[in-house]
């Protein structure tokens, strides 16, 4: 399993694109297709937009990872194409899009199940339960050192890591664990890149992390998942393909989307780059370490994207 990060990708694709574009003494200006949004997501979108690039070599497609809530605050300001979506849209997000007159439609990509990590010298954690979670990341925890999870455990002190804010796994996490979205202690170390974190929690033998399960799958030989149970009385379920695609794995599990702005869909570069990646999202999904879309997923997205190809003009300015 393979990606890039995103500025090298990303310089690559505008480098490519940009020389295609202007090359043979053409003045037209070069067509981009931007997209911004989850980190989660971002390695679906990234390896649509390189595989896109070698059928398509006169369009730029521009992918960031600016965070689910990111993604969707530069949408409503008209700067972006697709949204990135590690979750659903909220109700605020979806009033500011219609205020602003830019109605989207939604297309699954993905499976994914937030992957809790520690450091491989930690041999003591064997799995951690959902309670177990909720008291160390409360934001009125009293939880400072293993010991105090568990008296058999090291009198060390536990230093976490998550994704910021405008993560949509941040928005996930706190939401289905602590039971209140964007509620965590203060005393975490966040970061927009995950792969920050990953180098966090592989550099210190008492941290722990959560993120993506690609970028655990992508880092495995310098990171150790850990198990979760449900209910104290579940077993526990280690993060995989497979156990993210029967939900046994839960309830970290979790679906990933891309928002299309319905007016860029009157652009032939966008209409092009949406129908290529949807056509070839199992392929995209895989690439970038997750569970792709099933067949009634597939099937809802090819409904959706008809309907929204029939009439794209009206579509853009529809409620």
């Amino acid at each position: 399993m393979k990606f890039t990060t995103s500025f090298s990708l990303i310089s690559a694709l505008l480098i490519s694109t940009t020389l295609v574009g202007c090359g043979g003494g053409s003045s037209e200006e070069p067509k981009a297709v931007v997209v911004d949004g989850s980190s989660t997501v971002f390695p679906i979108s990234l390896a649509a937009a390189e595989e896109f690039l070698k059928e398509k070599p006169d369009v730029q497609v521009i992918v960031h990872k600016h965070g689910t809530g990111g993604g969707f605050g530069r949408y409503v300001e008209g700067e972006v194409d697709i949204v990135d979506a590690s979750r659903p849209a909220k109700a605020d997000e979806e009033k500011k899009a219609l205020d602003a007159k830019l109605p989207w439609t939604r297309f699954l990509v993905g499976y994914d199940g937030i992957t809790v990590v520690v450091n491989p010298a930690n041999d003591f954690v064997k799995s951690l339960t959902v309670d177990q979670l909720k008291s160390l990341f409360a934001p009125d925890s009293k939880i400072k050192t293993w010991k105090y999870m568990d008296p058999t455990w090291p009198d060390r002190k536990i230093v976490l890591f998550s994704p910021d804010k405008d993560s949509g796994t941040f928005d996930f996490f706190t939401e289905e664990i602590v039971g209140k979205s964007k509620a965590q202690r203060k005393d975490v170390q966040p970061n927009s890149d995950d792969n920050v974190l990953v180098t966090g929690v592989s550099g210190d033998s008492d941290s722990l992390a959560y993120f993506g399960y690609s970028y655990y799958a992508a880092n495995s030989s310098k990171l150790r998942a850990i198990p979760i149970q449900s209910s104290p009385d579940s077993p526990a379920v280690s993060a995989s393909l497979e156990t993210i695609l029967d939900k046994t794995y839960t309830p970290l599990s979790r679906p990933l989307f891309i928002y299309v702005k319905n007016q860029a869909m009157t652009r032939p570069e966008v209409a092009s780059f949406v129908n290529f990646y949807l056509s070839t999202v199992d392929k995209h999904a895989q690439a970038g370490g997750y569970v792709p879309p099933t067949d009634s997923d597939r099937a809802e997205n090819k409904e959706s994207l008809e309907a929204l190809q029939a009439a794209p003009k009206s579509a853009a300015s529809a409620d």
